[in-house]
């Protein structure tokens, strides 16, 4: 199931669930990223700290968080196990999100999907929701302590504005003291993180 764009953003076209292959798990995701040329591509899909940060070092810029889409459904909705990886039952309410990392002039440097459980720590929703401040930077600056476990590294078509070149991606948990938080999916804009 795909989720409708707002008018005037580029296109989605990844579905609601998260591309988790059945090699999850078998092999470590960082020796997946040895299959890039790339030294900054596998910086970019190695690195468990905010990858905005690394964006913003690449571009020379400070990047704007721009939010597509976001609703509330239930775990189940999101995809087969994600759930599990939430550690959240499939019935309860999580939060979805489609947003972009941009440049000053609008072009999506990545294009992130978001799958975040509401119940962990209410005092944070608002880092969650934000239309204008980026996960990560968000969480920080609200003085949460948290992680980054990488899960899957890997390849599919950039797929914005009618350009289908390989694109690379990550997905990696965010934890909220021992409990996971946010599930992402990251892909990246091929002009500036390589895919070869």
């Amino acid at each position: 199931m795909s989720l409708p764009t707002p008018s005037g953003v580029f296109p989605l076209v990844f579905p609601l669930s998260f591309p988790l292959e059945p090699r999850l798990g078998r092999g470590r995701p960082l020796e997946h990223t040895r299959g890039f040329a790339s030294p900054l591509t596998r910086i970019v899909l190695s690195s468990e700290g905010q990858t905005t940060t690394l964006l913003e070092s690449m571009s020379g810029e400070s990047l704007r968080l721009r939010c597509l889409a976001q609703l509330r459904v239930t775990a189940r909705e999101t995809g087969e196990g994600v759930a599990a990886l939430l550690r959240t039952p499939e019935d309860t309410g999580v939060l979805v999100r489609h947003t972009a990392t941009t440049r000053t002039c609008g072009e999506p440097l990545s294009v992130n999907h978001v799958v975040a459980r509401l119940d962990l720590e209410p005092a944070i929703e608002h880092c969650l929701t934000s239309t204008s401040v980026p996960l990560g930077r968000a969480l920080t600056e609200a003085g949460t302590g948290h992680r980054r476990t990488l899960l899957e590294t890997g390849r599919r078509p950039w797929g914005q504005g009618g350009d289908n070149r390989p694109a690379c991606f990550k997905t990696y948990l965010v934890w909220h003291r021992d409990l996971p938080l946010v599930l992402i999916n990251e892909l990246f804009n091929p002009s500036y993180v390589p895919a070869g």
